[in-house]
């Protein structure tokens, strides 16, 4: 189709052309008690077809009749006033979804102007500050002017770690998530310590009982006395080193708790009193 517009020929594509489409596509229980007794105590996504285009009858890019600039994405229709910012941020999706918000240059100024009210954030010293701007700095972080100013700092099991968590310039937040998890880390442990001891004179309890047969409870017997003999700390010191378990000390002890009852020999808490042999009548019960 022909058309003159002042003078000049212009050649106007017919409806439709140059557009396409596109298409996508128990006994041993109660020995281990024994044992342990003897010690004090327990231890404890599909993508779309294309649609076909359309003719190019809507303004392009840039055209000031357009109403503004589409970057892309329906969600980022820039408004008219956006034809003056650089092409590099209209046509960026992500710069262009920040100036979409704005109807009018004065709604974008006014923002502007809010940002600049509110606060700025904190520049970090550098390796030149003064001692007294890094503690500015750290106590703006939100840690205390002192090692005692944590909340947790009355604790009675917590002093070290103040002093620990001040010096790390921790604030008071990550200070106590630190402490709470360090206590639950220590819990953790010391729980699977005694579980391993228990089953360390479980099984020591087990293979002595194989070895002493019926003499065994007499045997554990002589293990209280021989501690007993030795002092009143002994067995408790003992227990808390994790030798409760081991044989050769047990068996240490037996022999001396023979050898105390056998002679008569003094109580290790100076009591004064002499120990009888189990067969001449002495008692089995002694407190460690």
């Amino acid at each position: 189709m022909r058309n003159l517009i002042g003078g000049m020929q212009v050649m106007l594509a017919p409806d439709g052309a140059g557009n396409g489409s596109t298409e996508g596509g128990t006994p041993a229980a109660a020995n281990a008690d024994l044992l342990t007794n003897a010690f004090g105590g327990n231890a404890d996504e599909s993508s779309a077809g294309a649609d076909d285009q359309k003719p190019a009858d809507k303004p392009k890019e840039g055209d000031k009749n357009a109403g503004g600039t589409d970057s892309g994405s329906g969600e980022n229709k820039l408004a008219p006033w956006a034809e003056q910012l650089p092409a590099e941020y209209r046509n960026n999706p992500e710069t262009a979804s920040k100036f979409a918000k704005f109807a009018k240059v004065g709604d974008m100024a006014k923002a502007w102007l809010e940002l600049e009210g509110k606060p700025q954030g904190v520049a970090i010293p550098g390796k030149d500050a003064s001692a007294q701007a890094v503690a500015e700095f750290w106590e703006k972080a939100g840690r205390p002017k002192t090692a005692d100013g944590y909340s947790f700092a009355k604790d009675a099991d917590s002093g070290g770690f103040c002093q620990a968590a001040f010096a790390a310039n921790l604030t008071e937040a990550q200070a106590a998530a630190m402490l709470k998890n360090l206590h639950g880390i220590g819990e953790a442990k010391q729980k699977a310590y005694q579980e391993g001891m228990r089953q360390r004179n479980a099984e020591t309890a087990a293979a002595l009982s194989k070895e002493y047969g019926s003499k065994y409870a007499e045997n554990m017997e002589l293990l209280t006395r021989g501690l007993a003999a030795a002092g009143p700390n002994v067995a408790k010191i003992l227990a808390g080193a994790g030798l409760a378990g081991e044989p050769e000390i047990i068996k240490a002890f037996i022999s001396f708790g023979r050898m105390t009852a056998e002679s008569g020999f003094a109580r290790g808490d100076g009591a004064g009193s002499s120990l009888k042999s189990i067969m001449d009548g002495g008692s089995p019960e002694f407190k460690t």
